[in-house]
Formats: structure tokens, C-alpha cells, sequence
């Protein structure tokens, strides 16, 4: 009879490879068609009950046609990877960027690691851009052929499939499907530790075969700051380019800017704004260049702060707010006290909608303090987005800047945003971020006419320019400051 000691130790030892097995038995598990067709039908009642957004960019017989060939395409047992892009493949069709879909929470936290190299794509090939793994023999601007044997063109058109971008944005799409490359490669093939990879060096016809291990974000962070001296940018960097045309650059790379978790209103980033203004009068700045690439978005608040301090006329931020009468309810329920709050502000439109529109006491007054007069470049591309995009419409509206690179994500009108509500779907467990508010940008000039607020000149890196790491949109600007 084995001793209580042995007992005690199997035991122990089941029960550490039960909880060690509880993530891989997640991604594993099997789901039915018919539990899924539910979740389907199931997001799309969500969705028509609380999105202004659902049916804006695509029609209901569209979506539904769309719903149907889904359906049609799937197994009859599927993996939690399987359900999870087909519900991405349905919501991505609204066409906007806002509304997402998450994997469950437990198996989200199962994805801490990923593929360590940031890619860039010229024309239909793949290259590293920044070498982030264990293996440093790897070269930058290696061209990937494929992952797992599957050719890298046929992942990165697949990957596209798990996002909507706002109106079908051909340059957002582009943007996302490269820089979050490794993101969705997750979401394919589910947690891995290792993948192997074929790769060819330039120049050189020799096929390489290597097994790369995942790295955490953690790891990848502290690679690229070891390896790549002056890659990545912070928020509210500045820089003197140039003493003879007295011309700075300023980074906002994000609308969200804070001091702790205390500094609910972010009053950080007015703060930290003045500062450099300040130091920007000081050096004699004539010429600033505002880089706001990459920069998703943030804090609304924010926008209003950072246009007040090189505003030139009073301006308005917003024409108005819609939303669903049942997101509202939500949002502030009947026990709540900013319930009373914010039904001062918004008003019955309609037999499900309420609406806030724009006063004239919110009329907003350019800043008297650190305002700074020179003249303004804006950098821009597919990835700013969101409270960016909002940025971008209102100056190019008051003819603010000179802007420069390629279409920013968003839509010029305004967007699906403000406030979220996330949507558990019963079967799969996979999460649904719903977008409470219509808001719709205030642009009294009309000045900006198109859908998307266009560059007033078109700039994109070409491969030659990639290859010796040259930001070919800054230096444009900075020939068009010397040759003015």
C-alpha cells in the first residue's frame, strides 16, 4: 500500500498538470456549427440593438448575405481560432475600426508571446524591419518568405479579415495588416512557442530554414532599444532639427497622457504641452513639425488642448453626439448619479436615440499662454487614427498646417466612439466591443470636402529608403521648410 507521503506527492503532481493543461484544453476545445451560428446571429442582435453604426457603411442585405456565406463555409466542429475569425471575418464588415472582437479573457492571457520581428512590405514582399529575436544573426531587411509553410502574402491578406477599417480605408487596412502582423499571427495559430520561418537574405538565392522562438513584449522592448539605438519615439519628445530655419519636431503619439492613475482628466498632457511650447518660443522656433504617425488616439479632451495652443480663430469641437437609447441605459443606469448629468445634455431624437448638439457656449477660445505662432507641418498615416483623425480634420478645417505622408485611418465626418460596451457571446465566450456615440466632427470651413482628410502631399517610403532606415516624410518636410 503506498504511504501517505506518495499519495500526497501523485496528487500534488495531477493536480499541477490539470492546471497547467486548463489553457491548452481552451484552445482546444471543439465548438459546434450550430453553437456558433448562434453566436452570429446572437452578435448581430447586439449589434443592431446598441451600434449607430450597424448598416452606416454597409447595408443590412449586405451584411446578411455576408452572415450567410459564413455560415455556409464553416465546419462542423471548430476550434476556438476558427470561431474566433469567423465572427472577426462578420463584424469586420461594418467597416469600422472602433467595433472589435476578443478572444476570451483566459485565453487572452494565454498570448503573452509573439513573433519577434516588426515587418514592412514593398510591392509583394515581406522584409524585417527590426530583428527583434534571440537570434541576432538575422539581418535587417531579410526577406520573409513564409511561416509555418505558409507563404507570408497569403497570412497577410488573410489577417485583414480580423478588422474593419472606417469606410474600407485601403490605407488603414495596409497599415494594420503589416504593423500588427505578429498580433494576428497569434490569433491564427493560437499560443506557440516556436514557428519556423524561410527566409532569403538579399541578394542572395540560398533558402534559409530557422526555428524562431515567441518573445514576450517585455523581452522584444528591451531588444529593440539595445539593438536599434533611436528607433522608437515617446510622447512629447522635441527636438531642434535645425538652428538656420528654426525648425523643431514634437511627438504625439498618443492622446492618452497621464500621471498616474490619479490624473483622471490627463491634465499631465496640457501640462507637459505648455512645457515644450515654452521651450520652443525660447529657441526662436519659426518651423514645427507635429508627428502624429502611428497615434491611434486617445482622450477627446486632449484634441480640444492641443488645437487650443496653436488655434488661430475660436472653434467648435464636435456638431453633435448621437446614441441608442439602450446603450444609454447602460451606460448610466437608473442608479446611477451622472444618470441626471447627462440627461441635461442629451436630448429624445427619435424613438431610440438621444442627441447632444452643439452651443455657443461651447465655443472654444484659442489659448493667451505658450500659443505658438509659427507656422505648423503635419506628419500623418494609416495608423493615426481615432482622436487623431478628429486632429487632422479639425486643423486641415481651419487650414491650421501643411499636412504631409498618407491617408490617416479615420473618417473626415467623425466616428463610432467615445464610450464602449463589451458583449460576451454565449457559446464561444469570444467578446464583442461595441462603440456607444455617434460623434460628428464640428468643421464650420467645410474646407475639406473629401471622405477621408487627404495629405496636401502624398509621401510614402520607398524600399530604398527603407533599406538605410531614412524617414523619407520628415525629410520632405524638411525640404520643403529650406525651399519655401
Amino acid at each position: 500500500m503506498p504511504s501517505k507521503s506518495i499519495i500526497y506527492n501523485r496528487s500534488l503532481l495531477l493536480f499541477f498538470y490539470i492546471f497547467l493543461q486548463i489553457p491548452l484544453c481552451f484552445g482546444q476545445k471543439k465548438i459546434s456549427k450550430k453553437d456558433l451560428i448562434k453566436d452570429l446571429n446572437f452578435t448581430q442582435r447586439s449589434l443592431e440593438k446598441y451600434h449607430l453604426g450597424m448598416y452606416y457603411y454597409e447595408s443590412k442585405s449586405d451584411f446578411e448575405s455576408r452572415l450567410e456565406g459564413i455560415i455556409k463555409s464553416l465546419d462542423d466542429s471548430l476550434t476556438l481560432q476558427d470561431s474566433y475569425y469567423a465572427t472577426s471575418k462578420l463584424v469586420s464588415g461594418l467597416k469600422d475600426l472602433h467595433t472589435g472582437v476578443y478572444f476570451p479573457k483566459n485565453y487572452q492571457k494565454t498570448l503573452k508571446k509573439s513573433l519577434p520581428f516588426v515587418l514592412r512590405k514593398y510591392n509583394d514582399k515581406f522584409y524585417i524591419h527590426y530583428n527583434l529575436s534571440s537570434d541576432s544573426t538575422i539581418q535587417r531587411t531579410a526577406e520573409i518568405l513564409s511561416i509555418e509553410d505558409k507563404p507570408v502574402s497569403v497570412l497577410y491578406e488573410k489577417f485583414k479579415d480580423y478588422y474593419g477599417t472606417d469606410n474600407g480605408n485601403f490605407q488603414s487596412k495596409k497599415y494594420y495588416a503589416e504593423r500588427a502582423f505578429p498580433r494576428y499571427l497569434n490569433y491564427y495559430l493560437g499560443k506557440k512557442d516556436s514557428v519556423k520561418i524561410c527566409l532569403r537574405v538579399k541578394g542572395d538565392s540560398v533558402v534559409q530554414t530557422k526555428n524562431i522562438p515567441f518573445e514576450t513584449s517585455k523581452t522584444t522592448n528591451k531588444t529593440l532599444k539595445i539593438r536599434y539605438k533611436n528607433a522608437t519615439r515617446g510622447n512629447f519628445n522635441f527636438k531642434i532639427l535645425d538652428t538656420t530655419s528654426h525648425t523643431a519636431t514634437l511627438d504625439i503619439i498618443s492622446f492618452i497622457h497621464k500621471n498616474g492613475k490619479l490624473d483622471i482628466f490627463q491634465r499631465r498632457f496640457k501640462k507637459d504641452l505648455k512645457a515644450k511650447i515654452k521651450i520652443a518660443q525660447k529657441a526662436g522656433v519659426e518651423n514645427l513639425i507635429i508627428d502624429l504617425r502611428a497615434n491611434g488616439g486617445g482622450l477627446i479632451a486632449n484634441v480640444k488642448r492641443l488645437t487650443r495652443q496653436f488655434a488661430k480663430e475660436p472653434f467648435y469641437m464636435t456638431d453633435s453626439v448621437i446614441v441608442k437609447r439602450a446603450m444609454f441605459n447602460k451606460i448610466f443606469p437608473c442608479y446611477s448619479p451622472s444618470r441626471l448629468i447627462a440627461r441635461l445634455y442629451f436630448k429624445p431624437f427619435g424613438p431610440d436615440k438621444l442627441l447632444k448638439v452643439k452651443k455657443e457656449k461651447n465655443l472654444i477660445q484659442p489659448a493667451k499662454k505658450y500659443h505658438f505662432d509659427g507656422k505648423l507641418y503635419v506628419l500623418m498615416d494609416g495608423g493615426s487614427y481615432s482622436a487623431t483623425t478628429f486632429t487632422i480634420g479639425l486643423w486641415k478645417d481651419m487650414q491650421m498646417a501643411t499636412f504631409v505622408g498618407t491617408r490617416p485611418g479615420g473618417a473626415n465626418w467623425g466616428s463610432f466612439a467615445g464610450q464602449w460596451k463589451v458583449v460576451k457571446l454565449p457559446n464561444t465566450g469570444i467578446r464583442l466591443r461595441i462603440p456607444a456615440y455617434k460623434i460628428v466632427h464640428a468643421q464650420a470651413h467645410k474646407t475639406n470636402t473629401s471622405f477621408f482628410v487627404e495629405p496636401d502631399y502624398y509621401v510614402e517610403q520607398n524600399f530604398e529608403d527603407f533599406k538605410i532606415r531614412k524617414d523619407t516624410q520628415m525629410d520632405f518636410v524638411l525640404d520643403l521648410i529650406k525651399n519655401k
